[in-house]
């Protein structure tokens, strides 16, 4: 798991994965982007400890939306 810095967390260095099948289609929807392969899913535990940070990047930018932008949840 490759190791960046998360807007949301405001942490150096947190633990990145690429996004699986399911996130990758929820993902299209909700930018209407026709490719977010280069996106990756902060790992990093919230203060509560219970919930992951599920901010998104790409492997080259922090910030790749004028607002953060998190997963939802999965359910």
């Amino acid at each position: 798991m490759p190791k960046r810095s998360c807007i949301t967390c405001k942490s150096p260095e947190e633990e990145h994965r690429f996004l699986e099948s399911q996130e990758t289609a929820s993902l299209k929807k909700l930018t209407g982007k026709k490719n977010v392969d280069g996106f990756m899913v902060c790992e990093a535990l919230l203060p509560d400890g219970e919930k992951r940070c599920r901010n998104l990047r790409t492997y080259w930018d922090k910030k790749p939306f004028k607002e953060p932008l998190r997963l939802p949840d999965p359910t």
